[in-house]
């Protein structure tokens, strides 16, 4: 059997990685020192400092680390790049889906945070039941006129709506709505043509925390008391949600992060796969 495998790895031209090795063993080469980059497609320069989750990201990746000789980089770009000149050990990709995510696939060892591409682990949280729970939640509140702010076109945010518009079509209620970008200048914006278009909101669904400072912000200058005239719930159960007293589905950014590193370093483990989330009620619905 020995001589088989010898064999077929000579004819496939396959070369033993020996930090993976070391990896199995937990022992690292003393003479280089291993990578893994977090690779976040966003196109705010600013998105390392105003978004939270980023933040929670790198958290969890660090508790995967532990104390293996590993360093963790973290990159940010506007678009996935298309050069590879010094790959990593091992990639976890945010933001990156379709194509661009099966490229990393094939370079290298890469794990997902959300849907990528067939064929690529990925570790998301259960987005389309964090959307259901918020919209439950206003519609069994007695929200009768209920706006939303979503997402941008990934696969989480998407899930998201996915999941609200689930229960707004069975509650057989119009949703007022409009895409947005996780920022909360776009929120801001959006929550102003929300209340254009319907003066008598009395609810509003934002798709991140971040997204629902926007919205809050919009809301409180036009005049209308939260949660007294609108309600208004967020989407991740960030340290923001709990500073502004808002109701948020939480979703456990750390053990993602974690649990996608387990598995960069040992492809064997079952894939990841999706992780619960829950809301949290607090004084904003």
């Amino acid at each position: 059997m020995r001589e088989r495998v010898r064999a077929v790895a000579a004819e496939l031209g396959f070369e033993p990685h020996a930090v993976a090795r070391a990896l199995a063993t937990g022992r690292i080469s003393a003479n280089r020192r291993e990578r893994v980059e977090i690779l976040i497609v966003d196109p705010d320069p600013d998105a390392l400092s105003v978004k939270p989750f980023y933040a929670r990201v790198v958290t969890g990746a660090l508790r995967a680390v532990g104390d293996r000789d590993i360093s963790l980089e973290v990159r940010r770009v506007d678009s996935p790049p298309v050069s590879d000149a010094d790959p990593p050990f091992g990639r976890l990709l945010i933001n990156i889906s379709g194509d661009a995510g099966a490229a990393y696939a094939r370079r290298g060892r890469a794990v997902s945070l959300g849907r990528s591409a067939p064929g690529v682990a990925f570790v998301a949280p259960d987005n389309d039941g964090g959307g259901y729970q918020a919209a439950l939640h206003l519609v069994t509140t007695g929200r009768q006129r209920i706006g939303a702010v979503f997402g941008p076109p990934t696969p989480c945010a998407q899930e998201r709506k996915a999941g609200f518009l689930r229960v707004m079509g069975g509650a057989a209620r119009a949703v007022v709505s409009v895409d947005g970008d996780f920022t909360r200048a776009r929120a801001y914006t959006a929550t102003k043509e929300l209340l254009a278009r319907d003066p008598g909101l009395d609810a509003v669904f934002a798709a991140c925390d971040v997204t629902a400072m926007g919205v809050l912000q919009a809301l409180r200058e036009a005049g209308r008391r939260v949660p007294h005239d609108v309600a208004v719930v967020g989407f991740d159960g960030s340290a923001l949600a709990e500073a502004a007293d808002l109701s948020s589905v939480y979703m456990p950014v750390e053990d993602e992060a974690a649990s996608a590193l387990h598995h960069l370093f040992d492809p064997g483990l079952p894939a990841p796969g999706r992780l619960p989330t829950t809301l949290t009620v607090r004084g904003s619905s």
